[in-house]
């Protein structure tokens, strides 16, 4: 419990499913947008020379590329453009973060210059996007330019028309658009943090055994091909694949029949061998030496989330 309360977690866990909850309103908006002819890739990760860049979401499209920024925060947003602060104001509370704007033109700039290894010269453009809709944004010295570049996610079809418009013919066609999407994609890293490094956690302290979805507290046991909680009898058939996503993520990209077995706390290899073999993750080896490998991170389910107070999903 000590762990599991721990606000440190929490409080991280919270900002990151705000953010994640944001680009998913983004998403949704985007999927409505008229025009077809856009490849788009969310959390894009690339390397300049060792030194790795983010981008939320970017666009290709015929005319240029857009990186959308995204940014979740509740309460009164404040952009001052003469002292590049961003300012929180929620629940009384004062915060001071770094400058959105800022921070999507140095992506900018990295995105240039990674094209530019490949001979690639294509305008690209920015927005700040902020996805949360009660959330009031104050353009403090009234810049003209700020009100085109820090945008509620509502007004993104506005824009991104507005940013076309700009331009007086198509730079690129559907063709070329492909081969840079497919490219970007190819040189694209995921990040996969060492969490229990990262918060100090021994792995001794995590416990084996697939905790019940339903009342948390029990533990389910294999019984006739299904999970059985022996406390509020829920069952389930594929509890299992989450407890063996999440040893991907927590540990390392392979996993073993024993160890899968004592991750579980099942005592059959034969019924190890079949929850595996139904994931239908590649493998590698032969008999004992057998190692079945993580899928690729993006296709790991988004559904899966911790409880939290609803006014915790916004930063």
């Amino acid at each position: 419990m000590e762990y599991k309360n721990n606000e440190i977690f929490l409080q991280d866990y919270g900002r990151y499913l705000a953010g994640y909850l944001g680009e998913k309103r983004v998403d949704y908006t985007l999927a409505t947008f008229r025009e077809e002819n856009i490849f788009i890739i969310k959390d894009l990760r690339l390397n300049n020379f060792n030194q790795y860049f983010q981008i939320d979401t970017l666009l290709i499209t015929p005319y240029n590329l857009v990186i959308l920024e995204i940014k979740n925060y509740r309460g009164e947003l404040s952009y001052d453009s003469l002292q590049k602060q961003f300012i929180q104001i929620s629940d009384g509370k004062k915060s001071v973060y770094k400058d959105p704007i800022q921070q999507a033109n140095t992506q900018r700039r990295n995105l240039a210059f990674w094209l530019q290894s490949f001979s690639m010269n294509l305008p690209i453009d920015t927005l700040v996007i902020s996805s949360n809709p009660a959330t009031a944004i104050n353009n403090i010295q009234e810049d003209p330019q700020i009100y085109n570049q820090f945008i509620h996610s509502e007004s993104v079809h506005f824009h991104l028309e507005r940013i076309f418009k700009g331009y007086t013919e198509r730079r690129v066609n559907h063709s070329t658009q492909n081969k840079l999407y497919k490219l970007l994609l190819s040189h694209h890293q995921p990040y996969t943090p060492d969490l229990l490094d990262h918060y100090k956690i021994s792995p001794d302290l995590l416990i084996n055994g697939i905790t019940c979805p339903k009342c948390t507290n029990s533990f389910m046991k294999r019984k006739e091909q299904k999970w059985r909680c022996p406390t509020c009898k829920t069952t389930s058939t594929t509890a299992h694949k989450q407890v063996i996503l999440d040893y991907f993520l927590l540990f390392k990209p392979t996993i073993t029949n024993k160890e899968c077995r004592n991750l579980l706390d099942i005592s059959s290899p034969r019924t190890a061998y079949l929850l595996l073999k139904n994931m239908k993750l590649e493998s590698s080896g032969k008999n004992r030496y057998k190692k079945y490998h993580a899928p690729p991170i993006g296709t790991y389910p988004q559904d899966k989330s911790i409880p939290l107070p609803s006014n915790q999903i916004f930063l």
